[in-house]
């Protein structure tokens, strides 16, 4: 048998700050037992796995009871502040001739008690993760780092979260959003999540993580699709479609909504409108998918390939859904104010000539929508109407007046005018 497989080693982990991994580093003797929180089922034996012939532990169910915070440091918020675990085991060979202490540190973790804290402390993971240098005191981390580098990084985190990495134009615009017109390739902590974008009241990543977290829980498939291109500006959008035809469109991220896609088009005098922005919030309702299959302003995709050929394999299916209790489930559409809806659009609206609506006596319908039947035309030749004539003053000079001839004229010529 294989040594180690005849050993039996506990491992226990514990809480540390800062300070104290600094300490532990310095002296672990007296560190090692210090603790900044309590962490419940937090030991285990260690496996044999011998596949590889390593020793591994999985701790399932260890949750954090309690957390000790230090002192803010000026400005720091709770989300900046980086705490590790404490990796700790003892084992002995050969009858306990020989003792062995091991112990590890984690990479840092911060600690946060709300989902909303989530951003900003993914911000702070991702920063010392990727710029910490290899043997740094715990844990420092560069001031700023230079734009290539975090370029690489953020192509990274989205290509994980979403399945498609971002192109050069993608980063370039993105570059825009740190540095404005400045000639600068130096990013510094406090550009990154400190302060405010120009004219906004969110940072850049706060600004780029919930696009992030966008595309990933509504809008992957798109974005794989290559449907979306996302990062581009408002003013850059409008140029590419000014000299498109009518109907041309392309969905970019907000620059003002945070968390949102905008949907550019090309109207009819070749101008550009931008609809609002939908988020998460509206996605949850109905998807991009079906919001553009609803509108028929929206004709191609720029530069020229029609909506259908793109969207149409996400489109939710529009059979009616009978509920248990018979009732059919209401459908939520999409529409545009009147005065930017096109001709062709208008004509296609509800109660428009070219509706076709089913024959439901309690409908409300203008009678030239409906065309005439067979059993309509016997109702109309048995009907006795002429003795409405009764009721003609006897000095209008019409001795006689054939209504069914003139109803069902009437009716025909309608027909005509229509067609």
């Amino acid at each position: 048998m294989d040594v180690a497989s005849s050993l039996i080693i506990s491992v226990y982990i514990k809480p540390r700050s800062e300070n104290q991994a600094k300490d532990l580093l310095r002296n672990d003797v007296k560190a090692k037992n210090d603790t900044s929180g309590d962490i419940l089922n937090n030991t285990g034996i260690m496996e044999f796995q011998p596949g590889n012939g390593q020793l591994s532990i999985s701790f399932r169910n260890m949750q954090l009871k309690k957390i000790k915070r230090a002192d803010k440091k000026g400005s720091e918020a709770v989300t900046e502040e980086k705490f590790c675990i404490l990796f700790q085991s003892e084992f002995s060979v050969g009858g306990n001739e020989l003792v062995f202490q091991v112990w590890t540190l984690s990479l840092p973790v911060v600690v946060t008690v709300h989902g909303n804290q989530e951003c900003n402390a993914t911000a702070t993971v991702l920063w010392d993760n990727a710029f910490a240098e290899p043997g740094r005191i715990p844990f420092n981390v560069p001031d700023q780092v230079d734009w290539s580098h975090l370029a690489d990084q953020l192509n990274m985190k989205f290509m994980s979260h979403t399945g498609k990495g971002l192109s050069a134009t993608n980063l370039s615009y993105i570059a825009s959003k740190l540095f404005g017109n400045k000639d600068s390739s130096m990013v510094s902590w406090t550009q990154f999540n400190k302060d405010t974008l120009s004219g906004r009241s969110f940072t850049f990543w706060e600004w780029f993580y919930a696009i992030q977290k966008l595309t990933k829980e509504h809008l992957k498939d798109l974005w794989n699709d290559e449907a979306i291109i996302g990062f581009v500006s408002k003013n850059q959008a409008q140029d590419w479609l000014s000299n498109r035809p009518m109907g041309t469109f392309l969905l970019r991220f907000s620059d003002s909504e945070i968390g949102g896609i905008t949907i550019a088009w090309t109207g009819e005098r070749q101008e550009v409108w931008n609809l609002a922005p939908f988020t998460s919030k509206d996605f949850h309702i109905r998807g991009l998918a079906d919001r553009i299959k609803d509108l028929n302003s929206l004709v191609y995709l720029y530069p020229n390939k029609p909506k259908d050929s793109v969207f149409s394999k996400y489109y939710t299916s529009t059979v009616e859904s009978v509920l248990n209790d018979g009732y059919i489930r209401a459908n939520l559409k999409t529409t545009l104010p009147d005065h930017l809806t096109t001709s062709g659009e208008m004509e296609r609206q509800p109660f428009s000539p070219e509706t076709v609506y089913d024959m439901n006596p309690n409908s409300v319908q203008n009678m030239d929508e409906l065309p005439m039947t067979p059993d309509m035309s016997r109702g109309l030749a048995e009907m006795d109407l002429n003795h409405l004539t009764e009721f003609l003053p006897d000095d209008m000079g019409i001795p006689e007046i054939d209504v069914q001839q003139l109803l069902v004229n009437s009716y025909i010529e309608s027909r005509v005018v229509m067609d």
